[in-house]
């Protein structure tokens, strides 16, 4: 099955130098090539984890999902359910995310196979007859991995059955401002006019949508993919105005037409959907 990927905060050679400006798009192939590149992504986080987190977006077939990376650790996040947010997993566990296995499937399988590999290390030490420095490193190893692991299990079960607010806590005080109204700021704005590149429509009404550009093999340029629709706050960052769509999305209107949506900066677009894309 082949992958749409968009990568930021990350150049196309895996490296951070030079700074990252620009996002990159490619299309990998099959399911092998797809957990090389997140395994390298996840090595140069790990080297340089003062630099700002790559981010993954994947497409393949109607799922789409968000990897954030984070010190070599991969954070998958469903955009279409809020309680699968920043779920920390293993390569191989997001390309069964991918191919549609649940969550909780996902992270007994990794607990299983850390417990296999713990039980196989285990057999093979008492077979040669003796321990090893070696072999009470492995077991070591193996056991701390597998505690990790289980703390993760369980405080992801608890996420995924108590629903606690996976929300970032942003500094946003709802309330009308003088002179200011939610129209001044409808309209589109675009990140980048490239296959996976994000659209912001924001209506007159207080509605904000958002969606992905991606190249369709029937016609001649983009299609337009929508995956957020929320409500639209009026409010406050500090002194400055901002916007709030849901409980998750803030925007700073910075402008000169520009508008920063979760530290990401959009421009806004003279003209109407069609000359972006087709709308799906």
């Amino acid at each position: 099955m082949p992958y749409q990927v968009r990568l930021s905060h990350i150049n196309s050679d895996y490296s951070v130098v030079p700074l990252p400006i620009d996002t990159w798009s490619t299309v990998v192939e099959d399911d092998d090539d797809l957990i090389i590149m997140l395994n390298r992504v996840a090595i140069t986080s790990s080297q340089h984890p003062s630099h700002e987190y790559p981010v993954i977006s994947v497409a393949a077939g109607s799922i789409r999902a968000t990897i954030t990376v984070i010190d070599g650790q991969l954070y998958y996040t469903d955009p279409n359910a809020l309680n699968r947010s920043n779920i920390k997993v293993v390569a191989g566990g997001v390309l069964q995310l991918l191919k549609g296995s649940s969550f909780e499937s996902v992270l007994q399988s990794e607990a299983t196979m850390i417990t296999r590999e713990a039980e196989l290390a285990n057999k093979s030490r008492r077979s040669r007859g003796g321990p090893s420095i070696r072999d009470h490193l492995l077991v070591v190893l193996l056991i701390v991995l597998l505690a990790v692991l289980c703390n993760t299990v369980i405080s992801t079960w608890k996420q995924l059955t108590e629903g606690p607010a996976l929300v970032p806590d942003f500094e946003f005080t709802p309330g009308a401002i003088a002179g200011e109204s939610i129209r001044a700021y409808s309209g589109l704005y675009v990140e980048g006019y490239q296959e996976g590149g994000k659209v912001i429509e924001l209506t007159d009404e207080g509605q904000f949508k958002l969606y992905e550009m991606w190249r369709s093999a029937e016609l001649t340029g983009f299609t337009l993919q929508q995956v957020e629709s929320l409500p639209l706050r009026l409010g406050s960052q500090g002194d400055l105005p901002a916007l709030m769509a849901g409980d998750f999305y803030l925007l700073s209107p910075k402008g000169d037409d520009r508008i920063l949506l979760n530290s990401i900066l959009f421009r806004r677009h003279f003209g109407t959907f069609a000359d972006i894309g087709k709308l799906q």
